[in-house]
């Protein structure tokens, strides 16, 4: 009998000491198939868009999305993070942008946002080609007398710039399935679920035909700007593209991943980013022109880091900024002033009205988290396993074991 109550107690023993490494192995193979279907879900849905499908709209959405693939390959394997081109021959690879240039015309080729196509090709009637060169998240496209320069950024708002000193006539066509509606000299442009303006500055004409859009323009700046992928969207828009026309707009400052940034100045204005940190990012901004005028900003979570329900606050030459609470307040300020639109934990849109100008510097600040103070209340002291200890698969069956061998014990004093 003693015999026999001793194996009992050998076989539990060793029951109990394998049970945790036999739930660790079963749980390890769930915990990766787990973080697989993550990693492809977060694939999937990186840039929080909706792409069409290869069946249903044509061979430019499919070409848009294969370079748009391709080119995160490649700069994957490149190790380049952040708003930035990759060129290679023909074609440009942006973070956000991706596009290819005609080496011959000079023509901007399959336009495509976060792999959705927008234009199969943007002409510029009597473009002497002379050359493209890529500067980080800026490619610029040149005649040889320097009359028309196109500048495309690699950024949230994929915003295209035709500058041009000689009247000339523009002509985009459009992608399968995008279209375009005119209203009050304001184009906008639909992509899928992205949406999109161009504006003219000294438009003479303005026509839609079927899937082309022509603008004549006297001189002065032509802007395609998209509402910014990934981040909260507002009915703002449409209005920021109205300041641009009128060069109240001044800048827009994008800054992400890597702390990569891109800056666009829409009037004859001038922004650094001097330094960012997980909770501080500082600007110096300058015009010539001495009106008050509008920055736009698109920030995310990889550049300055705040968590939800932290205070971010703006100063103008240290001193702090009024912030209001809608938009349009900030389209009628007499004063400087900013607006936050922080819908979401990862990006924000932010927008200042700087008043009047000379140098200023601007620093967006991220207040320290507030942390509660412990209120002493009497309690029981309990006992609690520790978090970071998982619970051991088999838990239940060891208990019983125990249960087991004591019970064997008690029978072998018995006997």
């Amino acid at each position: 009998m003693n015999k026999i109550i001793k194996l009992i107690a050998i076989v539990l023993a060793l029951t109990i000491l394998l049970l945790p490494v036999l739930g660790e192995m079963n749980g390890g193979n769930s915990n990766e198939k787990s973080m697989d279907a993550g990693r492809n879900d977060l694939d999937r849905n990186n840039t929080g868009m909706n792409y069409p499908g290869n069946n249903d709209k044509g061979s430019m959405h499919e070409k848009a999305r294969e370079m748009y693939d391709n080119g995160s390959r490649m700069r994957d394997n490149e190790g380049m993070m952040g708003m930035e081109f990759m060129h290679r021959g023909n074609n440009n690879y942006g973070s956000y942008v991706t596009f290819s240039v005609d080496n011959t015309t000079g023509n901007v080729l399959n336009f495509g946002i976060a792999g959705i196509a927008v234009f199969d090709s943007i002409n510029i009637q009597g473009f002497d080609f002379k050359d493209s060169t890529t500067n980080g998240a800026e490619t610029k496209i040149s005649n040889k007398d320097g009359s028309l320069v196109i500048q495309i950024h690699d950024n949230p708002a994929a915003v295209i710039e035709i500058k041009t000193n000689t009247n000339t006539n523009l002509i985009f066509n459009l992608a399968t399935g995008v279209s375009a509606t005119k209203q009050d000299n304001i184009i906008k442009i639909i992509a899928g679920n992205i949406t999109a303006f161009i504006v003219s500055e000294k438009a003479t004409s303005i026509n839609i035909a079927g899937s082309q859009v022509s603008i004549n323009s006297d001189m002065g700046d032509t802007v395609f700007r998209a509402s910014p992928v990934n981040m909260p969207h507002d009915n703002m828009e449409e209005r920021f593209m109205g300041e641009v026309m009128t060069k109240r707009a001044g800048a827009e400052v994008s800054v992400g991943e890597s702390d990569k940034s891109s800056i666009v100045n829409y009037s004859d204005m001038n922004v650094t980013v001097q330094s960012i940190d997980r909770n501080h990012m500082r600007m110096m901004v300058d015009s010539s022109n001495h009106s008050g005028k509008f920055v736009f900003m698109n920030l995310d979570n990889t550049s300055l880091t705040w968590i939800e329900g932290q205070k971010i606050s703006m100063y103008l030459d240290n001193k702090t900024m009024r912030e209001v609470m809608t938009e349009q307040e900030l389209y009628n300020a007499s004063e400087s002033s900013f607006w936050l639109n922080m819908i979401g934990k990862n990006r924000m849109q932010a927008m200042m009205y700087i008043a009047n100008f000379s140098t200023h510097q601007v620093d967006i600040v991220v207040a320290a988290p507030v942390t509660p103070t412990p209120t002493t209340v009497a309690t029981t002291v309990e006992t609690t396993t520790p978090a970071t200890t998982p619970k051991t698969s088999g838990f239940e069956i060891a208990l019983g074991a125990v249960s087991t061998i004591a019970a064997a014990y008690m029978m072998r004093r018995r006997v």
